[in-house]
């Protein structure tokens, strides 16, 4: 068998006011540091911490997932900023129980399980998302992913039974 390489990236949908809340704490970090300049010395401590909150903020708020399978293994990263890349998840294919499109019937003997949820979504209510119920770090937790065709192609080819497309 031949080994089965995809990889998809999914942009998050930024929060509505992150926008007006990332030009507020500019506009107070220019404030700060204005004041700082005027004499105020004691406000550049607040003026620094204030301009790394928006830094680290507004990386946050600019996310996106790259999902890559390979030999049987699904690998979740999380893209901060175009810059820097953490590794969120990686998911076997073997401990996989099912992966269906969200609403889809297959899911209904999973809809009680108590488990923990990750969505690694773009957020956006149009895009088809699909529901994966998983064990992962010895607990069962659904994902909520949304591959490509190939990718899904790809997880088929590896475990028929357990994607329903």
């Amino acid at each position: 068998m031949s080994d089965l390489y995809s990889e998809w990236i999914v942009k998050k949908k930024s929060p509505s006011w992150a926008f007006a809340a990332k030009v507020a704490l500019v506009i107070v970090t220019a404030i700060l540091v204005l004041l700082s300049m005027m004499g105020f010395v004691i406000l550049l401590i607040p003026a620094v911490v204030v301009g790394y909150l928006t830094y680290r903020l507004s990386m946050n708020w600019d996310l996106e997932y790259e999902y890559t399978f390979v030999k049987g293994e699904i690998d979740i990263d999380k893209i901060m900023a175009k810059s820097r890349r953490k590794r969120c998840a990686v998911f076997n294919m073997e401990q996989a129980e099912i992966i269906a499109p969200e609403g889809a019937h297959q899911l209904d003997n999973y809809k009680n399980t108590p488990c923990k949820t990750m969505d690694f979504s773009s957020g956006i209510a149009e895009n088809k998302k699909y529901i994966m119920y998983t064990s992962h770090n010895n607990e069962m937790v659904k994902v909520i992913l949304e591959p490509s065709e190939r990718m899904l192609e790809d997880m088929w080819n590896t475990s028929p039974r357990k994607v329903i497309k």
